[in-house]
């Protein structure tokens, strides 16, 4: 059983909890007061008390970040949003008008607006006269950090904007993967874009992280 040690309203644990949600997974909260037996088994752990915590068997993951990481490698359905260069939500009881709504506003409350919008099914059906499941990718942009991959590599907008999808799976619950920004850029291999790509990976976990439908 996997364990989570956290804070109520401590924003990088409720990271944590959505993705243990999103990926349908049962798991046991231990509020870490000051004081208690929670707190003491967390001082037991080493290193440092900070929440959140994760325990899964004999592993320990600290760090909300490192924790979405380990979750989404370790139990991520497979087929979708590879997390070697995707960074994946599944939403589940919620259309995917309201998903992309609100994948929308979240993006929009990181600095990025939705430049395009390309609707698979729309145009599978059109084109090729496929019923293909509903499948958006939206393009989005935040202009101050394009502008400094441009200014740094010129020919970096060819990697622009940063596609984030929104798509129905098997089970009807909505996916949202976003592009990871370290592995897009890694085609170009410039170490001094390393900074450039994790604030925009940064952004776009936190865009995903605040969907709420």
């Amino acid at each position: 059983m996997i364990e989570l040690f956290q804070r109520d309203g401590c924003p990088s644990c409720l990271r944590v909890r959505r993705k243990l949600s999103d990926l349908g997974m049962d798991y046991v909260v231990r509020n870490v007061p000051k004081l208690g037996s929670e707190r003491r088994r967390l001082l037991e752990l080493g290193d440092s008390p900070v929440v959140p915590v994760l325990i899964d068997g004999d592993r320990v993951v600290r760090r909300s970040e490192d924790i979405v990481d380990y979750l989404e490698a370790t139990y991520a359905a497979p087929g979708f949003g590879d997390p070697t260069y995707g960074l994946t939500r599944l939403i589940r009881g919620a259309s995917v008008d309201d998903v992309e709504a609100a994948v929308t506003e979240a993006l929009k409350g990181e600095g990025f607006g939705v430049l395009t919008r390309i609707d698979v099914r729309a145009t599978m059906r059109q084109k090729l006269d496929v019923d293909h499941p509903e499948y958006r990718i939206l393009g989005a942009c935040n202009p101050p950090l394009a502008l400094r991959a441009l200014t740094a590599e010129p020919g970096a907008g060819l990697l622009l904007p940063c596609n984030v999808v929104v798509a129905v799976q098997p089970d009807q619950s909505v996916a949202v993967s976003a592009i990871d920004p370290g592995k897009m850029l890694s085609v170009v291999d410039r170490d001094d874009l390393d900074e450039l790509a994790g604030e925009v990976r940064g952004a776009l976990r936190r865009a995903l992280a605040a969907v709420t439908v």
